[in-house]
């Protein structure tokens, strides 16, 4: 389906971004080359922040892609030939594998632009790893006319083989909220604890708290996670600190259940600092990402969309977070996850791992796949 030239200029693609990731909102020499490659394709775009909108065809009906830009705070183990030459920053979660394959997809779709019958909107979107994440940013543009009727994406996944895509109507990945917030109280000397309040036994109960909130206060049909990942305070064995800083983060493929567990937080989380002399002090809003949904029918495009190019897996709902999302709430659309695990293995690192290495066999199935479901889409609404 798409030809070997554009294969193998998506490989260098990929390699360039490997080498030389850029973090949240900091993608400003990975927008430069990126420009470049439109520019010397004849592709009009439009810039905000570091993001790009390009934009190939015209008239209605309007299909959206997207790629997301950024990298991760991660120092890289995989011994590649490209490895990172940025130290302590790494593209571990694909991102690097999704600009080259949306670019490649770009490519293929402009050689045939006179025949598309309609407008491809093509987002190379910044800060996916940041929240409240960069997606909030490129919305309001990608709304401008002319609108698309959807959007669709996809993303690397080690738990898949190359040649297969999963995914699943409604619910599919999780919401993400991040649970960041001190326990202030009265620091004092370990032998004298009357003389003080003790943050580190406000935090105990209050960790203990929110796990009964995933076991009893929700149906346990319904899936959720929440997870306290980080807890700093004291320094000394003899000194009760005078704080605790806590982060964690909460999961849910419903908006219900979501804020129902935030409520609980808010509502509760002051009056069991209290019991121990201790005030629960937030240090962000607590909103993060949704859920992301997956339109029935769009969902059914993607399948039908990857006959000849790959085999369709119905996966369970995932609990990754992903801003994706939150165009998700705006347009109808359909998200997949792309196998990167190389067929003559069982397994390979995950994501966000630093020996995160994807096959770059998959790529041409990637580009693959975003053309056709392109095609696809355009057909389909004409």
């Amino acid at each position: 389906m798409v030809n070997e030239e554009i294969i193998n200029r998506s490989i260098e693609f990929r390699r360039h971004f490997h080498r030389f990731p850029e973090v949240s909102t900091q993608e400003i020499e990975t927008q430069a080359y990126i420009i470049n490659i439109l520019k010397e394709n004849g592709i009009d775009y439009k810039t905000y922040e570091t993001g790009i909108i390009a934009v190939i065809g015209q008239g209605e009906p309007c299909v959206a892609i997207r790629a997301d830009m950024d990298a991760l705070w991660v120092h890289e183990e995989t011994g590649l030939p490209y490895a990172s030459e940025y130290e302590g920053k790494m593209h571990a979660c694909g991102h690097d594998m999704h600009m080259a394959m949306v670019l490649g997809a770009l490519l293929a779709l402009k050689e045939i632009e006179n025949s598309l019958g309609g407008t491809i909107k093509v987002l190379f979107q910044p800060s996916e790893e940041k929240r409240p994440g960069g997606a909030r940013l490129l919305l309001p543009h990608l709304l401008e006319e002319p609108v698309p009727q959807a959007i669709f994406g996809q993303h690397v996944f080690p738990g898949l083989p190359i040649g297969k895509i999963g995914i699943r109507s409604g619910a599919f990945f999780a919401s993400s909220d991040n649970i960041i917030f001190t326990i202030e109280g009265k620091g004092t000397h370990a032998a004298m604890p009357q003389l003080g309040s003790d943050p580190i036994l406000a935090a105990a109960a209050l960790i203990q708290f929110y796990q009964t909130i995933i076991t009893k206060f929700r149906n346990p049909f319904e899936p959720a996670v929440l997870s306290i990942t980080s807890i700093h305070g004291g320094t000394a064995n003899n000194v009760i600190p005078d704080k605790v800083e806590i982060k964690g983060t909460v999961r849910t493929h419903n908006d219900a259940l979501r804020h129902h567990i935030f409520d609980l937080i808010n509502e509760k989380s002051p009056a069991i600092c209290d019991l121990y002399g201790c005030r629960f002090v937030p240090n962000m809003p607590w909103s993060g990402l949704p859920p992301l949904v997956n339109t029935a029918e769009w969902t059914e495009l993607v399948k039908e969309s990857a006959i000849g190019v790959a085999e369709v897996v119905e996966l369970s709902p995932l609990t990754l977070g992903e801003d994706f999302a939150i165009y998700l709430e705006k347009l109808p659309g359909a998200f997949w996850t792309l196998g990167i695990c190389p067929p003559e293995q069982d397994s390979m690192p995950p994501l966000h791992n630093p020996k995160m290495a994807p096959d770059e066999r998959a790529i041409s199935v990637g580009i693959g796949m975003l053309v056709s479901v392109c095609k696809h889409f355009l057909q389909r609404r004409c």
